[in-house]
């Protein structure tokens, strides 16, 4: 469930009031929320989705936050989406000065189960989305004199991801994908970086299944919780703001601390407090 937007962007010293941010994967969860946040410091946001519904609810709580908002419904896995996005954010706003690359999708299944098809629509909409979105914006961005791109990946393109093998390769994928575009595109003052968030609770997300679920990963991180998408969101602000003008290139993990190991080897977090 989204959080309820507050003055929390603000109360950070974040001000995007002058900018312009475009979402992908905006209709729900850590996509909307980052819209929000955004919105919440000022940001006027493109909101990127499939739902096209659910996107023009997520368009009329950023409107309720005093900002502007317009939808572009469409598959992130074709270039001409990602073609679209910049146009509606050039001819409603423009300019656009932040690209955030939420967009992303998994099909559950052991890899010998796994179609071509799946895998391709997996790799597709998680890194090649990522990569065309990013390409549409380096002429604007080149134009204006800079811009700032944040991908949204994964922790799991770290460990090894029982029935997400193709969702996990992506997502590795992203993050080496963020380093080369921010070497590439520094010499254009275009600032690139990746947030990895481990367990998020969303509507949509495999922990909400049950209180008893939830408890037991929580067992198993260190700050003692799961994530939720305000932390994704204030990463995303931060990489975004002036007081991370000189970070480029950097994969940054929230996810409540360093795992130790898999959960069948380690005692859970309250063993050791018990100690």
């Amino acid at each position: 469930m989204l959080q309820t937007p507050g003055s929390l962007a603000r109360s950070f010293g974040f001000d995007f009031s002058s900018r312009v941010a475009i979402v992908t994967g905006a209709s729900r969860g850590i996509g909307a929320q980052i819209a929000l946040s955004f919105a919440e410091a000022g940001a006027k946001v493109v909101l990127h989705g499939r739902d096209t519904e659910s996107l023009e609810a997520v368009a009329e709580q950023v409107r309720a936050l005093g900002s502007e908002a317009v939808t572009v419904a469409g598959n992130i896995r074709s270039e001409e989406t990602a073609q679209t996005i910049i146009r509606a954010a050039l001819d409603s706003f423009g300019r656009v000065d932040i690209l955030v690359n939420n967009a992303g999708g998994n099909f559950a299944k052991r890899l010998e189960e796994l179609s071509m098809n799946a895998w391709n629509a997996t790799i597709e909409t998680n890194l090649g989305g990522a990569f065309q979105c990013a390409k549409a914006c380096w002429p604007t961005f080149s134009e204006q004199g800079g811009g700032i791109i944040v991908n949204i990946g994964s922790v799991s393109s770290s460990f090894a991801h029982p029935q997400r093998g193709a969702y996990a390769a992506a997502k590795a994928g992203v993050a080496s994908l963020t380093r080369t575009m921010a070497w590439e595109w520094a010499g254009q003052n275009i600032r690139v970086n990746c947030v990895e968030p481990g367990a998020i609770m969303t509507d949509a997300s495999r922990f909400g299944v049950s209180s008893d679920t939830a408890d037991s990963v929580a067992a198993y991180i260190p700050l003692g919780r799961l994530g939720t998408p305000r932390d994704i969101a204030n990463a995303c602000l931060f990489l975004c703001s002036d007081a991370a003008s000189f970070i480029t290139g950097e994969v940054l993990t929230v996810a409540g601390g360093p795992l130790a190991s898999s959960p069948t080897e380690v005692p859970p977090r309250q063993e050791f407090e018990r100690a």
